[in-house]
């Protein structure tokens, strides 16, 4: 390559964009946004899916979960004495656990009560994941239960960035706690990782660690976990030794599975195990969402290049006197390709400069954009990679809509061009061909991508149509953190009737209520059931999701009652316990029966039938808790006088606006108890709405893309057709010289620019039934070849065409003949 050639193209392309101001503004505004769309979308890629986990040797970094084929969970926690048997599989080097799920403490000083969010990790956690704490150190092997490892924004806000803070007590749950370390400030604990499919759906973090200790006996003091094998409420994070593959742990883990099963009937007879990667646990819920995106993205940039390319083909027929005279004075074919492409690489690496800064300035109201549950949210940043596929982008960019009209403006045919002189350039017929083509191309691009939006949409809006089984609108719901000194039932009781008689005096509340568990925002428990009179034997019993009702919850959430009755303050603890089962269990356990008065055995003891077998008293609506995608699973309620619970999430139902009601409601619940921590006060609509958000997020994207697409699809169909009658001027005017009528011009002219559209719609169907499958994995409630959406959408293209088909021609019919014939 002649460089010196190459600088002296490059100065002449800059001399032409200088002396036309428009035309370079248009190329380099159209090359920005198409690249700098792909930029930011790669940045969102490169930092949640692309980018290693911020661990030492991440690769070898797996997760292990219980499976059950029968109850259909493949990805369910472990019990803590199942965790003990994995501990002893050959293919680890490590193997550590965590809570899986986060607790809210009260942190208690002087001044009252406030609540963080802690978990508890096996002493080793720290050190397997290869992560030390800036300040002190991690737990030690056999850590007393009474330290505590706070993280880098719990030092700074809370401690006052103290460089002293080693040694201070803590007292968290109404427990003293010695500061130990602190971790450092881009250490991210994997913990949405390891809460599961059913993990929390909002963006939180842990402020301190406890180190777990086993016991035998049950306790409720945080940090301590009873040796079991029926309760599962573990995540399990182990690293594979130098040589050894997920597959073979997994092969492994799985056979001591089997044996717990064989040997344990009771609780472990249908549980297997499974190996994950930690980097596909962590992110593989969101890949297909985000490569949607980046392909999508890439769909705009190709339309971006089409438009351009057809630019610079128009161009290109006003340049062929210029590329005859260097033709005739002796530059080869190469050289004028050369120069062409010189100039739309000057024209994509500015325009890849300017998307590089936009993405700088705009990243961070994308990631705003972004759901809070998006993982590794924290982690997207533009970085070398991002870089790098910028300017390769930009590259590959310039190529594309340089090459076909440098191809087509180094053939010039010198005679027929020189003998025109100065007037004006026409394009051949194969120009003009492929000018349609590209036309065609766009036009089927947008198709693609408008029929994308339309879907996602019409999915979007299937997703908010669900009932929900309860209503969401005037419900403002908490999480109360219990101290300590709550230790007995009675005390527990006594507590929430002094808490409930305050929240139902409250100005403007209509009823209130609690929950173990909080639809669409926490986690799922299960137990195991029995039917009494039945002789399913204990280890064959089904599996159910398993919540307390509180004061007048099922009122308070708008939960209907469809048998039998509700719980009322007549069900104490002195009276036989009783429970409420939704709608899906009683269809399931009870076919064709009313399952009212029957009486079920609850397996969260050893012994399942050692405690007396709870009545059903109604039967209840189904209510969606996982998500409102998710079908209902079978659930049971039990009554909170006779099984109190230590930290319930409350609701209240207002008359009026829920979230005017945080500030009492807090205070009420201080004015019982000052130790009390009541957190994560929301209405309940900002909590549906948050299990959409990745939904939403897409849409929103796509839907833009889809926007665009028809704009430029737009502009595609009427700069060619503008081009084509400008160039048919003459014809038109010997056309109305001999007694054609304007109108007649407009039908053809419009008629011309539709058969381009409905070329490239018929091309952008058949492209879009191909590319269903991919589609298909974001949409619910609908199928990827909608027959609406795929009438509205080539609809919606037609008559867009036909609008920009209109301007020239109205300028047809409008041609003075004389001139036309003249010129």
């Amino acid at each position: 390559m002649n460089w010196q050639s190459v600088l002296m193209d490059a100065r002449y392309a800059c001399r032409m964009f200088v002396r036309n101001p428009v035309f370079t503004m248009l190329a380099v505004a159209a090359l920005t946004l198409g690249i700098g769309a792909n930029t930011a979308i790669f940045t969102i890629v490169n930092g949640v899916l692309l980018r290693p986990l911020p661990y030492a040797d991440p690769g070898r970094l797996v997760m292990i979960w219980s499976t059950n084929a029968i109850e259909h969970r493949d990805h369910d926690v472990v019990a803590p004495l199942d965790f003990m048997d994995f501990r002893k599989a050959g293919a680890f080097s490590e193997l550590h656990a965590s809570y899986s799920f986060l607790v809210g403490a009260a942190l208690t000083s002087p001044a009252g009560a406030e609540q963080i969010l802690v978990s508890g990790v096996t002493p080793g956690m720290f050190d397997m994941l290869g992560r030390a704490p800036v300040l002190g150190r991690a737990f030690a092997p056999q850590e007393a239960a009474t330290a505590v490892v706070v993280s880098y924004g719990f030092w700074r806000a809370r401690l006052g960035s103290d460089p002293d803070v080693l040694g201070r007590v803590l007292n968290i749950a109404n427990q003293p706690r010695s500061i130990v370390g602190v971790m450092p400030a881009d250490f991210v604990f994997p913990y949405k990782t390891m809460l599961g499919p059913s993990g929390f759906s909002r963006s939180t973090d842990v402020e301190a660690w406890l180190p777990l200790e086993f016991v035998t006996s049950d306790s409720r003091q945080t940090g301590l976990v009873s040796l079991t094998r029926s309760a599962r409420f573990l995540s399990v994070v182990g690293r594979l030794k130098p040589g050894v593959t997920a597959a073979q742990a997994d092969a492994e883990v799985a056979g001591i599975a089997r044996q717990l099963a064989a040997t344990y009937p009771t609780s472990n007879r249908v549980v297997g195990a499974t190996v994950v990667p930690l980097h596909e646990q962590a992110v593989g819920g969101t890949r297909p969402a985000l490569l949607l995106l980046l392909g999508g993205v890439g769909f705009v940039l190709l339309m971006a290049c089409v438009n351009l390319a057809n630019l610079l083909l128009a161009r290109s027929s006003v340049r062929q006197r210029e590329m005859a005279i260097r033709s005739a004075l002796g530059a080869a074919r190469r050289r004028l390709i050369m120069q062409t492409l010189v100039e739309t690489m000057l024209l994509s690496c500015a325009g890849g400069i300017l998307a590089l800064l936009a993405v700088s300035w705009t990243i961070g109201a994308l990631i705003a954009l972004a759901p809070p549950d998006l993982p590794r949210l924290a982690e997207i940043r533009p970085d070398a990679w991002v870089l790098v596929f910028t300017f390769a982008l930009s590259l590959v960019t310039g190529l594309a809509i340089g090459l076909v009209p440098a191809l087509v403006a180094s053939r010039p045919a010198l005679q027929s061009t020189l003998k025109e002189s100065g007037r004006g350039a026409t394009s051949g017929r194969g120009q003009r061909r492929l000018r349609s083509a590209l036309v065609i191309a766009e036009v089927a691009l947008a198709v693609v991508l408008t029929l994308g939006a339309g879907l996602l949409l019409r999915s979007f809006l299937s997703v908010l149509s669900i009932d929900p089984g309860f209503r969401t609108d005037r419900l403002l719901t908490l999480q109360i953190a219990l101290p300590n000194n709550y230790q007995t039932p009675d005390q527990r009781r006594a507590l929430y009737a002094s808490l409930f008689s305050r929240l139902d005096a409250l100005p403007g509340v209509t009823s209130a209520g609690g929950t173990t568990r909080l639809p669409l925002g926490s986690t799922n428990v299960t137990t195991k059931v029995g039917v009494e009179g039945r002789s399913l034997p204990p280890a064959e019993w089904p599996e159910v999701e398993f919540r307390r009702a509180v004061h007048n919850y099922f009122p308070a959430m708008g939960i209907p009652i469809l048998r039998g009755r509700g719980f009322t303050e007549q069900d104490g603890p002195a009276t036989p316990p009783v429970i409420a089962i939704n709608q899906t269990m009683a269809r399931k356990l009870f076919p064709g029966e009313d399952p009212v008065g029957r009486r079920l055995y609850l397996g969260t003891v050893t012994n399942p039938t050692a405690a007396p077998p709870a009545t059903i008293i109604g039967v209840i609506g189904d209510v969606r808790h996982s998500g409102l995608e998710a079908e209902p699973a079978p659930e049971l309620y039990t009554w909170y006088l006779q099984n109190p619970p230590s930290n319930p999430f409350i609701v209240v139902r207002a008359s009026g606006d829920a979230a005017s009601l945080a500030t009492a409601v807090r205070a009420a619940v201080q004015a019982v108890d000052k130790n009390i921590a009541a957190y994560d006060i929301r209405p309940m609509a900002q909590v549906r709405a948050e299990s959409v958000a990745q939904r939403r997020f897409v849409l929103l994207l796509v839907g833009a893309f889809g926007v665009l697409a028809l704009v430029m699809a737009a502009a595609g169909v009427y700069g060619v057709m503008a081009l084509i009658v400008s160039e048919r001027t003459a014809e038109i005017g010997v056309r109305l010289a001999l007694g054609a009528q304007p109108m007649q011009v407009l039908r053809a002219v419009v008629s011309q620019g539709v058969t381009l559209a409905a070329a490239g719609v018929v091309t952008g169907l058949l492209l879009a039934a191909a590319l269903a499958p991919l589609v298909s994995t974001q949409l619910y409630g609908i199928r990827a070849l909608d027959p609406a959406t795929m009438a509205a959408v080539p609809a919606l293209l037609l008559a867009i065409a036909i609008l920009a088909c209109l301007v020239p021609a109205r300028r047809a019919m409008t041609i003075d003949p004389v001139n036309a014939l003249r010129h």
